[in-house]
């Protein structure tokens, strides 16, 4: 990422201020939602803990993705990992869906959670063979998720993530097709930054229970903490220990919702020695105790999602 990139502003979606996804997050619009208030011009941004993928159906976008340019047409996808600055112009009344998604989102949720996430982890900007597109799911499952995504209905959340999973292997399976090489060449790859972000990502995935030093990390990675400090700072704006803070909070919280293990059980399945440890950490970064996190979900009906 250039040294202008704290220029940058930065979003939770497009115009709207930041703030934590929670880690169930699925947004799910269309283009036009969106960029037809802008006059189909969306300028320059980032947003710091985010993936977004755009499916053109129809339509083509001139787009802007880490500083390298390319010419989407429908059928196509755009894969934008958090951090990475983007821009587009739209082609007037293109048709397609955005869909935002939080890191957590895949974290342990899928078998293939790892291949997806090496699609996820890559700035991309393809455009499909019509044909290939039409022997796939991938329309009928983006309509399906934005249907299901304006309803209140229970059980919204499960069916989110299971159409979820099957549009991104969709999308998988084309990005496989155009590349069989694999995904090492692709219209647009990420900088230096957002690739080291991304590695240290998935060792934290590897490793959060051990509660590692950002030290250890930086020495599997190669780089001095310093350069990992400066690479996480620029991509998603944090340093590399609230990332590890994170990734244990995200496994809290879901040990929390949707079991019923004991507050002492999560604090030792997650590699805390004191239990009372684990309840300090969770306050202070949640601003509410585990015990009340529970409750809360409970009261919202959250676990009934």
């Amino acid at each position: 990422m250039s040294s202008t990139s704290h220029a940058i502003p930065a979003y939770f979606l497009y115009g709207e201020p930041l703030r934590e996804p929670d880690e169930r997050l699925i947004h799910i619009e269309t283009i036009a939602a969106r960029s037809a208030l802008h006059g189909w011009v969306i300028r320059a941004h980032r947003h710091n803990d985010l993936y977004q993928v755009f499916l053109i159906n129809r339509g083509h976008a001139d787009v802007d993705l880490d500083e390298r340019r390319a010419r989407v047409h429908g059928p196509g996808v755009i894969v934008v990992p958090p951090g990475a600055v983007h821009s587009f112009r739209w082609q007037a009344g293109t048709v397609g869906l955005v869909l935002s998604l939080a890191p957590g989102l895949l974290a342990g949720s899928w078998p293939t959670a790892g291949e997806l996430q090496d699609l996820l982890d890559q700035s991309l900007a393809l455009s499909f063979d019509r044909r290939s597109v039409g022997a796939t799911d991938l329309r009928q499952l983006g309509q399906m998720m934005l249907r299901e995504f304006t309803r209140s209905a229970f059980g919204r959340q499960p069916a989110l993530r299971g159409l979820l999973a099957a549009f991104l292997a969709n999308v998988l399976r084309l990005t496989r097709e155009a590349h069989p090489d694999g995904l090492l060449r692709p219209t647009i790859m990420g900088t230096p930054d957002r690739e080291l972000v991304a590695q240290f990502r998935r060792l934290l995935e590897a490793h959060y229970r051990e509660h590692r030093s950002i030290r250890s990390y930086a020495a599997s990675l190669a780089v001095s903490e310093t350069r990992l400090r400066r690479a996480c700072l620029a991509v998603v704006g944090r340093p590399p220990v609230e990332l590890a803070h994170g990734r244990l909070l995200i496994e809290s919280e879901r040990l929390l919702r949707y079991t019923t293990m004991s507050i002492a059980k999560v604090a030792f399945h997650l590699g805390f020695q004191d239990p009372a440890y684990f309840t300090r950490f969770f306050t202070r970064l949640r601003q509410v105790s585990p015990r009340g996190f529970r409750a809360r979900d409970v009261a919202s009906g959250q676990f009934a999602d």
